[in-house]
């Protein structure tokens, strides 16, 4: 019954802020009435306490007050969303979930990343109720600390200077923010709290005095004068705002009294406000003489929190420099209450709505000057739509641009982070690279040693940092893979015979038209660039070269006679030989039977070269020390060794399976891969063979060739 009681007195007090005052009073009951009935006493009692704050020093209305009772209940899920939305309404709904969505808000780390925490908490807000709403609770905490435990007291109130009272200062809730710095270095420096303390009450009696003989000449004087009815009062300055103009070395404790202020609150009309505080402080430079240089008027231009008044220094009795404000009652009601106490919850969606707080609310935070703020560096800061705030899995909180992915995130941790990013667990659920993160999510990187960045990872990353990070590796990637590209055209040049220079890169760029070296390299490496252009191209420079045909008995003989002069070494090629490292070669795919040779690699032991292999030329005069004789065993080999043939003829009916036929009647050679290729009546077949050396070859070429509608049957050279 006591509770009801209070919840009446502060509907009374909240009257002046409900506009539908018959609709929205039972709605408040109602919401207090389910929230009597589930809750005890005590936390009833507490809500109570919630509820008061926001009316009487933010005053606040009807909405908000409903959602500060239906929060718990849709909390312990006495209440749902819908019945919320059904009987009380959407906008009380979205303020419901507003306060969830912040009370979730992991703030014990907030110390080091105030701002970041202050734009997250305001970001997370579509209605600015929700924002006044738990500045409220805050302070109802504060106001119950003795109930906390040392270690719960200590993070309260480190989350109370670092956060909430900068977030009340930046709302012009001064009063409240006041408090708030109050109690909080009441706990965090005790010591220093009460040597002030201790200083000023030492002092209260002499500054008292001073104060009386400070106001009553000018009491006199402003009451002379016919200025309208005004209450004038000394405000001791607060013990958090004595302490940090120490900090600053700004007064001594021998100059206390310059620590007061002398405030001076006129009960103007509307439309004399801004010319009774200028008569005021005429009177007031009449008596005492100011400081032109601590003018300060945020009447002409108050201050982007709303803030209005007429602030000046002046030099009083005993010469001392005396702090006076002079403002109008509705002036000093904001003052206290911030603007919302003025013109925002008559709570009706008036013009002066929720939306068009907020929007004011963001030109705060992102048009403050030195002067609004009194130069308080921790209230600078900038609110942007556009941008994200982040936590990561020990509860620091990164600040990423709207639309961010995981990966992005991953690189602002760190660049090895990112490069080697597989995806995330967003608030526990696992997410692929591209997913984009919302205002408070918690992310925790995957990662796996064989991930590395990708092209396409630069279509989606949002972050300058990613996007340089993910360019780098690329562009690492790119030279080495331009590394080996190089060392192949090194190797064609070599074999075309012809000299690897600058210049002729640069003609051979020029030709292929590139741009760049590494561009002609990377293309050689991804095979796309056709390289007999060399022989084209560099002919003139070769004109002493005639080349020699592989099948003429003029290269053959060459190669012999080059085999011959180097040692007297063989090779003998023998399948049960399991002692020499050799392979063959897949330039050339010799098969037993061919007249081959040796070739000494660098690491890759030696690989066995037909003697009309197209690189052996060049091997043998490029490295002829490397040069071993080699022959096939003249044993019985259960060897097969692979060999292609091209097949060209017309594209008849049969012909195709007149071919395929042959092998099914020898043994010696099978048939692995048969491509076939017709074009105006004619056809272009590669054969890829099993056999047993170079006789079976040669017979089945000539039993190919004797088909009828053949063409022509050849070896070529198959690139395993």
């Amino acid at each position: 019954m006591e509770q009801n009681k209070i919840l009446e007195r502060l509907l009374d007090e909240a009257k002046p802020f409900i506009q539908e005052k018959e609709r929205d009073l039972p709605k408040i009951r109602q919401a207090f009435a389910l929230c009597e009935s589930h809750f005890s006493a005590e936390q009833v009692e507490q809500f109570l306490n919630q509820a008061e704050i926001a009316v009487v020093m933010i005053g606040l209305g009807a909405k908000a007050l409903m959602a500060i009772f239906l929060k718990p209940c849709l909390d312990n899920k006495i209440i749902d969303e819908k019945t919320i939305s059904q009987e009380f309404g959407e906008k009380v709904l979205g303020i419901v979930r507003g306060l969830q969505t912040v009370a979730k808000i992991n703030t014990s780390r907030s110390k080091m990343q105030s701002e970041n925490f202050i734009k997250l908490i305001l970001s997370q807000a579509d209605d600015v109720r929700v924002v006044l709403i738990l500045l409220s609770f805050k302070l109802n905490q504060l106001r119950h600390i003795s109930s906390l435990t040392e270690h719960e007291q200590l993070t309260l109130c480190e989350e109370l200077d670092s956060l909430y009272a900068p977030l009340a200062h930046r709302l012009g809730l001064y009063q409240m923010k006041t408090e708030m710095e109050e109690m909080s270095m009441k706990y965090l420096h005790n010591d220093i709290y009460k040597t002030i303390a201790r200083q000023l009450a030492e002092k209260k009696a002499s500054r008292d005095e001073y104060i009386r003989r400070f106001i009553e000449p000018l009491k006199a004087l402003l009451e002379s004068k016919g200025i309208p009815p005004f209450e004038i009062k000394g405000r001791p300055k607060s013990i958090h705002s004595i302490w940090n103009k120490l900090q600053k070395g700004k007064v001594t404790f021998d100059h206390i009294y310059d620590l007061f202020a002398i405030r001076i609150i006129i009960d103007s009309e509307p439309e004399n406000e801004k010319r009774d505080c200028w008569n005021v402080y005429s009177i007031i430079s009449d008596l005492y003489r100011p400081n032109p240089n601590r003018l300060r008027d945020w009447i002409s231009s108050p201050k982007s929190s709303g803030y209005e008044s007429l602030h000046t220094t002046v030099l009083g009795p005993e010469n001392r420099w005396v702090e006076v404000q002079i403002r109008t009652r509705r002036m000093d009601e904001v003052a206290e209450k911030g603007q919302a106490a003025h013109w925002i919850y008559k709570d009706g969606d008036t013009a002066a709505g929720s939306v068009h707080w907020l929007s004011k609310i963001r030109d705060i935070l992102e048009n403050q000057s030195d002067d609004s703020l009194e130069n308080d560096s921790n209230s600078r800061m900038e609110l942007y739509s556009d941008e994200v705030f982040i936590f990561t899995p020990q509860g620091d909180l990164r600040k990423l641009p709207a639309y961010a992915t995981v990966l992005d995130f991953a690189y602002e941790i760190h660049s090895n982070i990112g490069n080697t990013c597989t995806g995330g667990k967003v608030n526990g659920k696992i997410v692929p690279l591209k997913h984009e993160l919302k205002n408070g999510d918690a992310v925790e990187i995957l990662t796996s040693k064989n991930q590395s960045p990708k092209q396409d990872w630069l279509s989606f990353v949002k972050t300058s940092k990613a996007r340089q990070h993910i360019k780098k590796y690329l562009r690492e990637m790119q030279y080495k893979t331009a590394e080996v590209g190089k060392e192949m055209l090194a190797r064609k040049f070599a074999q075309s015979e012809i000299k690897f220079s600058d210049e002729h890169i640069r003609k051979l760029i020029k030709a292929l038209n590139f741009k760049e070296p590494i561009d002609l390299y990377l293309a050689v490496m991804d095979n796309k660039v056709d390289l007999s252009i060399l022989k084209t191209l560099f002919e003139e420079k070769n004109e002493d070269k005639k080349p020699v045909p592989i099948d003429s008995e003029d290269f053959s003989g060459k190669i012999s006679r080059k085999i011959s002069k180097e040692g007297d070494n063989l090779l003998i090629i023998d399948d049960l030989n399991d002692n020499l490292d050799y392979k063959l070669a897949k330039c050339c795919s010799p098969i037993k039977g061919d007249d081959i040779f040796g070739f000494v690699t660098a690491g890759n032991g030696i690989k066995i070269h037909r003697l009309n292999c197209p690189n052996a030329l060049n091997m043998m005069e490029v490295y002829p020390y490397r040069i071993i004789k080699a022959r096939w065993s003249k044993a019985d080999a259960n060897v097969d060794f692979s060999a292609g043939v091209r097949v060209t003829g017309s594209d008849e009916i049969s012909i195709v399976s007149n071919i395929t036929e042959l092998f099914s009647k020898d043994q010696y050679v099978k048939l692995r891969g048969f491509n076939l290729n017709s074009k105006d009546g004619n056809f272009e077949g590669v054969l890829t063979l099993s056999i047993r050396d170079s006789y079976h070859l040669d017979k089945i070429l000539e039993r190919i060739r004797a088909i009828k509608g053949v063409y022509s049957a050849e070896r070529f050279d198959m690139r395993k």
